[in-house]
């Protein structure tokens, strides 16, 4: 199964998979052969894709969860929450009644925060903190 993107988070590894390439290649429990579990899903410009984390891994990572509300202000939680519904920094912009660049700058600030560098990575660690 190619990845789009791997990435770690709390020792858990994770990958961003078109949602296609498991509907091929996966089981039907949402588990792939690689022991792979789907723990969130989000769309980019009409494509589905899935976030996959380490099973046996997975439940380390809840422990080990601080919480987003406790990284993350209030805006900051708001704005990745609308990342994670799809919208690009424009959309959010305008629904949030911000500039482009604070709310890109926003963005910035929770990657530094959650410790990722791509905002696929960034949803990919919101669900796994839910």
């Amino acid at each position: 199964m190619e990845s789009i993107v791997e990435f770690r988070i709390a020792d858990a590894q994770c990958r961003v998979v078109a949602q296609e390439q498991v509907a091929c290649e996966g089981a039907s429990d949402g588990s792939d052969p690689e022991g792979m579990r789907v723990v969130g899903s989000c769309s980019l410009r009409g494509r589905r894709y899935l976030i996959l984390c380490s099973v046996a891994e997975e439940e380390l990572q809840a422990e080990a969860s601080t919480g987003l509300r406790a990284l993350l202000t209030p805006r900051e939680l708001q704005v990745a929450l609308l990342v994670a519904d799809g919208m690009g920094n424009k959309q959010i912009a305008h629904r949030l009644r911000l500039s482009e660049w604070t709310v890109s700058s926003y963005i910035r600030r929770i990657f530094v925060k959650l410790g990722v560098r791509t905002r696929a990575a960034m949803v990919a660690r919101m669900m796994a903190e839910r």
